[in-house]
């Protein structure tokens, strides 16, 4: 391109400067300093047109926020690292082995929440992305995170192969990658292997992390596996995984019966099963009984104190001792979003609102992709008056999740707090089309009534009852 346009300079000049009467020693002087320009030329087309360089211009644009994010770290060079641990791929024969990998992402994303100096994007969140096609850095983007970590594993019989590598979100370079090969026997060092190697890689000095970031409570492999499975089928949400998540712990304590994460978990299994698929009066206890024998086993899980705080301030109504429980939840791990998110829950009716408020965003930052964390600090937003913020919480709601008729519902409520009955009942009908949910007409009869029409909103009421 510089010599076409030297080229068309000298031409053009030639006709000109006879013209102009300009001397001939000016036009050997253009001449002169085109060729001396040629070299900067080659250098700098050098430097930009690499491919590496190429890559870079190609991605920035799709980083809109980072010059935020870099703005911010360089006013605050304290400020965190932070990481997403992407869910590793099976790479296995057997399928079946999926149970595995999801295992080993969990563990290495739990091992390094507890680097003080490292944000870790919740395990909701990163798994969102399992077996999804998409760029590095829009899943960095969308989790708020500057690095991430992919990785396979290859299960065979009681062998494994894992790779991992952890990749810099801003340009897409691999800060570090590893493959290792073990046994089944060797599983908790490969996990703390790796969780050291990344955070090495970051540069982040181990202050006070103990002798090895991964803890087992077993040492007896079947109850390992059979834990891990255990949480593959609870993440399903579904009745049925559910009930086979119960069973695959009840198998993990039969091989060690003082495995304290076994009952967390099926703690937690009974309350997902709680209300929706089972009797309160049954699966509520359930669940105590399971979290206080976890506690009495290990008093630093979190899930365990999570669950028990839930009974009793979902269950049992007794708020002041599910405040307790809940703030020993997060006290045990301020990564744990779930904590947060059930101490947000029960602060409202200990006349806490502000303080849910701050809980609910607390989890939000740890797990951004979450609609119900989302949905209930909408509302509670709505509960302090803050109409404008609620509004836009909502709506980022209904993007998460295009299915939620909660965030409609408190978009509605906001309208008829702020005066607009019309705009209400739209977004209260649109719910109920939404879900078929009953108690929706509850709130389609208050904009009614708000709108005069108070026959329309009894006859409504009365066939909901």
């Amino acid at each position: 391109l510089y010599l076409v346009v030297a080229w068309v300079v000298i031409q053009v000049l030639d006709i000109v400067f006879p013209a102009l009467n300009v001397p001939d020693w000016a036009m050997s002087m253009v001449v002169v300093l085109l060729i001396v320009g040629f070299p900067v030329a080659m250098v700098l087309a050098w430097m930009f047109e690499t491919p590496a360089a190429v890559a870079r211009g190609r991605r920035r644009p799709k980083r809109a926020p980072r010059p935020e994010r870099q703005a911010g770290k360089e006013e605050d060079s304290s400020s965190p690292r932070s990481i997403a641990v992407l869910p590793f791929v099976n790479l296995s024969d057997d399928k079946e082995n999926e149970y595995f990998s999801d295992g080993m992402t969990e563990e290495i994303l739990n091992a390094l929440t507890k680097i003080p100096e490292l944000r870790v994007a919740s395990r909701t969140s990163s798994f969102a992305f399992k077996g999804m096609v998409k760029d590095v850095q829009e899943i960095a983007d969308e989790l708020r995170v500057d690095t991430v970590v992919e990785g396979s594993v290859r299960k065979a019989g009681e062998r494994g192969r894992v790779s991992a590598q952890l990749i810099d979100a801003e340009d897409g370079y691999h800060l570090w990658s590893e493959t290792y090969d073990g046994g089944l026997e060797d599983i908790f060092r490969l996990q703390d292997t790796i969780a050291r190697s990344i955070v090495e890689a970051l540069k982040i000095e181990l202050v006070g992390t103990g002798g090895s970031l991964v803890d087992p409570e077993t040492a007896d492999v079947d109850a390992y596996t059979h834990y891990l499975k255990g949480r593959f089928f609870f993440y399903r949400f579904q009745r049925d995984d559910l009930n086979r998540s119960l069973e695959q712990y009840n198998q993990a304590l039969e091989h060690d019966p003082d495995y304290g994460r076994a009952y967390a978990g099926i703690a937690d299994t009974w309350m997902q099963l709680a209300d929706a698929w089972v009797p309160p009066e049954k699966s509520y206890p359930e669940a105590k009984a399971a979290a206080q024998k976890a506690i009495e086993l290990d008093e630093s899980l979190a899930e365990a104190h999570t669950a028990l705080g839930k009974v009793y301030g979902w269950f049992e109504w007794d708020f002041d001792r599910a405040e307790l429980a809940l703030r020993r939840a997060v006290a045990a791990n301020p990564r744990y979003p779930d904590a947060h998110w059930g101490l947000a829950s029960i602060l409202p009716p200990n006349g806490q609102l502000e303080g849910a408020i701050e809980e609910m965003r607390a989890a939000l930052a740890l797990d951004p992709l979450s609609p119900v964390f989302s949905y209930f600090l909408a509302r509670f937003l709505m509960f302090a008056g803050q109409l404008d913020e609620a509004v836009e919480e909502s709506k980022r709601t209904a993007e998460l999740d295009p299915t939620s008729f909660r965030a409609l519902q408190v978009l509605g409520q906001c309208h008829l707090l702020s005066g607009e009955p019309e705009l209400a009942l739209e977004r209260f009908q649109r719910a109920h089309e939404v879900s078929g949910v009953v108690s929706v007409n509850a709130y389609i009869a208050r904009a009614l009534a708000d709108l005069g029409r108070k026959d329309e909103a009894r006859e409504l009421l009365d066939r909901a009852e």
